[in-house]
């Protein structure tokens, strides 16, 4: 990305899922801020659940949805620091698990945090990668593979 406050998004079409575990292998080769993420129930007329990871240690979980063509609203649901997160250049693998009315957040294998997403309406839909630049640029993101199974 050579724009900053760019975030980019690549989703898997073929089908909608409703309980489903996401996992991927990537390599954040940009300055901090930046962050590589997981989608899951997305949906272009209800929104999405996104769960971010930023080089500088924090990790986010948003509810994006659109409000136009090409204006997003994102709503903070929860967010933090973990020590599995690692530094910039450091291969690293985060997971999602969406199930139910609980999104279970993974970093480096181990499950970091239980978030409850009872209060939105998002029972199923697409799943995707995410990644963003913030104010820094330019910036890689190497996504070395993608896994998806049942929770």
């Amino acid at each position: 990305m050579d724009s900053p406050y760019t975030w980019l998004y690549a989703l898997y079409g073929a089908q909608d899922y409703d309980n489903i575990r996401i996992d991927t292998q990537f390599t954040n080769r940009a300055l901090t801020p930046a962050s590589a993420g997981l989608m899951c129930r997305y949906s272009e007329e209800k929104g999405w659940f996104e769960y971010n990871v930023s080089a500088d240690g924090t990790y986010n979980v948003l509810f994006g949805r659109w409000l136009s063509v090409g204006v997003v609203e994102y709503l903070p649901i929860t967010d933090g620091t973990s020590k599995e997160i690692l530094p910039t250049g450091t291969t690293q693998t985060i997971g999602l698990t969406c199930a139910d009315a609980t999104l279970w957040l993974y970093v480096n294998e181990a499950l970091i945090r239980k978030v409850d997403v009872s209060s939105y309406d998002l029972k199923e839909g697409k799943i995707g990668l995410a990644a963003s630049s913030y104010e820094n640029t330019p910036i890689v993101v190497g996504f070395d593979w993608v896994t998806v199974s049942e929770p």
